[in-house]
């Protein structure tokens, strides 16, 4: 029997809300127990534990020559021949113990150089990667910010800083577009494999981050070509000394040894400052902020200097320190509190997206601020981000200065340019596949369907505003090319937010082959990223006429 009415039923279906803005990865070498090149989401500091590495035992440490050779009790795992970061604890005498740059030579052996001679070993202690510790203090600062953010750890294999690079740079060539934003390990700071590999992620388009631990001595190895980058300085170590002249600088294999006339007072793990150095070949390349490495002691000064300044000619002061700085406790990684932060943005009509600048942050150290002014001023116009406090407003909490990129940008304006690249990409795609499959409404490839397609582009900017990522209000215009420029050279759209598309009968004439392949190129959306204040100046005139 034949239907008396037959029904047909075709889908609508609506876009899944974008997640990539809320994926970001902890990177690690090898602190893990999961394979290179896996990553594990950890929904709270409890997921880590299943998979972080445990101490290994030594069975022997042996020193000669400056240099130790630890065995392991078991096969180390560790790539033979590349350099990376071990920890030793529990060794006697304690000069065994500590973080090291490790080279392993066998599969049960490694050796690490130490700054003085050591007896015997009487204890042998045991060895972790230094990424353990390092990702627990990851995990556990990035939680303190909150637990309704999670985040995933990216194990790239126990290896040197530069094969750790490559791993990642490959991961991301095969994994595009999983995770928007990396924090990475402080050994990969200044890394002449990583600067290269930054540079590929430099461009408006490019939607990616990468979270970086600096310091005093290697900052301006970063340039605002990088809005990739955002930079951290966590609060420095530091003691008080006086100013102490030099007599002598030298320079062998990346370390340069400064003399002082006395004793100096300057412990290894410390920063401080050399000025007034005169040398043959960078004439002030001896001068700067330093970290003071293992051996410094009574009036040497040993830190590391890649390039060689030459013979010293004249000069050089050890500049004096008024104030002491402990820096932070080993369970605190600085930058993982901010990564949080922004990973946590969840644009809606209701949770707005706030100003990166003077975001509240938990659990982390604030840079120090006495006798740092000209510091603290230098690193801002460096785009150097560091913790300060709320202090000069009244309060007490641990706030971001300065949510930057390395480009000056506010963080949020990358953000904002990104969730419009974003949504409106999702939003555009979503229509012409729904408006593919809709018999009753299909979407063509003339005038209605370009002002749909235009009303779609509306809609998005529109939720832009309305979550705090666009300012001003939301215009739509039909111009040609030279319509638009003459509009925009005559102010047209001041604090407006325009969605143009060329009108479809003078875009086919213009641009007579796109049609037969389908292609529109007529819109252009031109506006402004929603942002805070960053300071704000008050004039006040004082009289004493009496009116």
């Amino acid at each position: 029997m034949t239907a008396i009415v037959v029904v047909n039923v075709s889908q609508t279906l609506a876009p899944a809300p974008p997640t990539l803005q809320k994926t970001g990865a902890l990177i690690s070498q090898g602190a893990t127990n999961t394979s290179a090149n896996t990553r594990t989401f950890l929904a709270s500091p409890a997921s880590l534990t299943p998979i972080i590495l445990g101490a290994a035992a030594l069975s022997n440490l042996t020193y000669s020559g400056g240099t130790v050779t630890a065995t392991a009790s078991a096969n180390h795992g560790l790539p033979i021949g590349n350099p990376i970061e071990l920890t030793i604890v529990g060794a006697a005498p304690a000069g065994y113990n500590g973080t090291f740059l490790c080279t392993p030579t066998t599969a049960t052996a490694f050796t690490y150089p130490v700054p003085s001679s050591l007896a015997s070993a009487t204890a042998y202690g045991t060895w972790t990667a230094e990424d353990v510790s390092e990702l627990v203090a990851m995990v556990d600062t990035f939680f303190a910010q909150g637990s309704q953010q999670g985040v995933w750890v990216l194990e790239l294999g126990a290896n040197s800083v530069t094969n750790g690079v490559s791993e990642l740079s490959a991961w991301i060539t095969a994994n595009p577009g999983i995770f928007y934003s990396y924090l990475v390990p402080r050994t990969w700071d200044a890394n002449a494999a990583f600067l290269a590999f930054l540079a590929g992620f430099e461009s408006t388009t490019s939607k990616t981050y990468f979270y970086v631990t600096t310091t005093l001595a290697t900052y301006q190895n970063y340039t605002p070509l990088m809005k990739c980058v955002k930079a951290m300085i966590e609060c420095p170590v530091y003691g008080i000394w006086p100013a102490n002249v030099l007599t002598g600088v030298t320079w062998s294999g990346g370390v340069a040894t400064a003399v002082t006339t006395t004793n100096h007072g300057v412990l290894p793990g410390q920063y401080f400052t050399i000025s007034g150095v005169v040398s043959t070949l960078i004439p002030a390349g001896y001068n700067g902020t330093f970290l003071a490495l293992p051996g410094t002691a009574t009036t040497n000064l040993i830190y590391a200097l890649a390039s060689n300044p030459g013979t010293y000619s004249s000069g050089g002061t050890l500049v004096v320190s008024y104030y002491s700085s402990a820096g932070i406790p080993s369970t605190e990684f600085s930058h993982a509190s901010d990564f949080q932060h922004d990973l946590n943005y969840s644009p809606s009509t209701t949770n707005k997206v706030t100003p990166n600048r003077f975001a509240f942050l938990f659990g982390v150290t604030p840079f120090p601020i006495q006798g740092n002014a000209a510091l603290l001023q230098t690193l801002q116009t460096a785009n150097i981000n560091i913790v300060g406090t709320g202090a000069q407003g009244g309060i007490s909490n641990t706030i971001l200065l300065y949510g930057t990129t390395m480009d000056g940008q506010d963080f949020n304006y990358w953000y904002s340019v990104d969730w419009v690249q974003i949504n409106l990409a999702l939003n555009i795609t979503n229509a012409l596949i729904n408006g593919s499959n809709n018999p009753i409404n299909p979407l063509y490839y003339n005038q209605p369907g370009i002002d749909s397609l235009q009303q779609i582009c509306v809609s998005t900017m529109n939720s832009g505003v309305t979550f705090g990522l666009v300012l001003g209000n939301t215009i739509q215009t039909a111009l040609d090319g030279p319509g638009l420029s003459a509009a925009i050279d005559a102010e047209s759209f001041i604090n407006q937010t325009v969605v143009n598309a060329v009108p479809f009968v003078p875009y086919s004439i213009s641009n007579p082959n796109d049609y037969g392949v389908g292609l529109y190129q007529g819109f252009a959306i031109i506006y402004t990223p929603a942002r805070g204040f960053a300071q704000i100046v008050i004039n006040v005139n004082v009289t004493n006429f009496v009116a």
